[in-house]
């Protein structure tokens, strides 16, 4: 083969690849990026997603500048529709064009209704940032996408190409962790208590959420931190609950609440047919509320009358203690106290103004009646039992306390072998002084 020949087949080697390379140029000076206005762009399948019935903003970067007409043309599938075939369900195209007063243009209305948000469209140096959005015609199937392809025009040459997934809107709330916080709060007080745990809510669909959190109580006794948060797609916030509480008497308060998620109005094509405004309710971890003496049972009887007493304890054999029981409660109530007398024995029992069982009490809704019993652990490796009874307008309740009873402490220990050594060591005295008053007489006689 000649030179000219091989020359003829490289120019025509070269001139065939030239549109890559010239495309692979082009479209290196164009960057791209799509998403919810304010949000981070979401993506499936690796390809940018853009959720029907949403305005979103598309911002395309250019470093050539040598231009006055700049479209974006997003349609259905991998080709262009014809003239005839284009409609809401395949074909949308937007214009920056520098020739007319506005700017910004929707070149395909449909029924007289625009889809680009002129008033969030901007430049910004070589960042041209269109806000549109495309109608919901897609079929009323969750999560359901279609592949569409976007396309940027520099005047009438195309200058990229990019696949994009078009979402059927979608919101759902979903809650993890805690379903009961629960809080101890001291009676007749006032202070703000911190819930045991927390509770996280999750954002399910593809638009963000204003999301809010109510619990059937006055604003200035529940706080929710994370109330009233826009909650991105896809994405978790964590709650905790903080009580604001009151004088209240001793009781067991609950609260149910409710999640709210609702789709901020900025973000939504009121003329796309768009259905969707908020998820569905959702219940938030209840919360319950022990208004009473710190690790004790509350018992609530029907008469509203409140007994609180410690259900379970640990002694030391030999040890004496004072066990503390309250009432509350308008009314009268009598109390009867006794023990199983054989690991247990009680001493004393004794309240503001008398001793001895049966106590008749006379409740306040203002204060507590304060009963106290002086106990004594008779015999360790046992459980010991104390008693309650308590009647209040014919309505008989029984409480136990157990207490597991343990050896002596070192200190009783100590105390009891302090008497044995000093028995040893005076008989070890006395039969010393023994033998020698023995063995003097022994030698007198001789």
């Amino acid at each position: 083969m000649g030179h000219k020949a091989r020359m003829v087949i490289f120019m025509v080697f070269i001139t065939g690849l030239l549109p890559f390379f010239l495309s692979i140029s082009a479209e290196d000076t164009v960057s791209m990026e799509i998403h919810i206005i304010g949000e981070k762009t979401q993506t499936r399948f690796g390809d940018p997603v853009i959720v029907a019935g949403i305005w979103h903003h598309i911002n395309v970067t250019l470093e050539n500048q040598d231009f006055q007409k700049l479209s974006l043309k997003l349609f259905n599938g991998d080709s262009i529709p014809t003239e005839g075939e284009r409609n809401a369900t395949n074909y949308y195209e937007w214009k920056y064009d520098e020739n007319i007063q506005a700017l910004w243009k929707d070149e395909m209305e449909y029924e007289g209704r625009s889809y680009l948000n002129r008033g969030n469209c901007r430049k910004n140096d070589d960042t041209y940032s269109f806000c549109i959005g495309i109608k919901d015609t897609l079929p009323e199937i969750t999560y359901y996408h279609e592949n569409w392809t976007l396309e940027v025009y520099k005047d009438e040459n195309k200058l990229f190409s990019k696949r994009a997934v078009v979402e059927k809107p979608t919101v759902g709330l979903a809650k993890s962790h805690a379903d009961l916080i629960k809080f101890n709060v001291v009676p007749f007080t006032e202070a703000v208590v911190v819930g045991d745990d927390s509770f996280n809510i999750s954002n399910t669909g593809n638009i963000p959420l204003n999301i809010s959190i109510d619990y059937d109580a006055d604003d200035n006794i529940i706080e929710v931190t994370g109330s009233n948060i826009i909650l991105p797609p896809y994405s978790i916030s964590s709650h905790n609950v903080a009580l604001h509480s009151k004088s209240w008497k001793p009781g067991i308060i609950e609260i149910e609440g409710i999640v709210s998620g609702k789709i901020p109005g900025s973000y939504i094509i009121t003329t796309a047919n768009f259905t969707l405004t908020s998820a569905p309710g959702l219940s938030p971890a209840d919360l319950k509320i022990f208004v009473g003496q710190s690790n004790y049972e509350i018992y609530e009887m029907l008469e509203g009358m409140v007994f609180q007493y410690e259900k379970n304890l640990e002694m030391n054999e030999g040890e004496i203690r004072d066990i503390t029981v309250y009432v509350s409660g308008n009314g009268v109530a009598t109390l009867d106290i006794w023990s199983d007398e054989k690991n247990i024995t009680i001493l004393k029992i004794s309240s503001k103004n008398q001793e001895g069982v049966p106590q008749t009490i006379i409740s306040t809704d203002t204060s507590e009646y304060v009963i106290t019993v002086k106990i004594e652990a008779i015999r360790e490796n046992k459980i010991g039992f104390l008693y309650y009874a308590l009647e209040t307008g014919g309505e008989t309740q029984t409480f136990v306390t157990q207490i597991n009873v343990g050896p002596p402490s070192s200190g009783e220990q100590a105390s009891n072998t302090v008497p044995i050594m000093a028995i040893l060591v005076i008989v070890c005295i006395f039969l010393v002084i023994g033998y020698m008053i023995s063995t003097h007489m022994k030698h007198r006689r001789r």
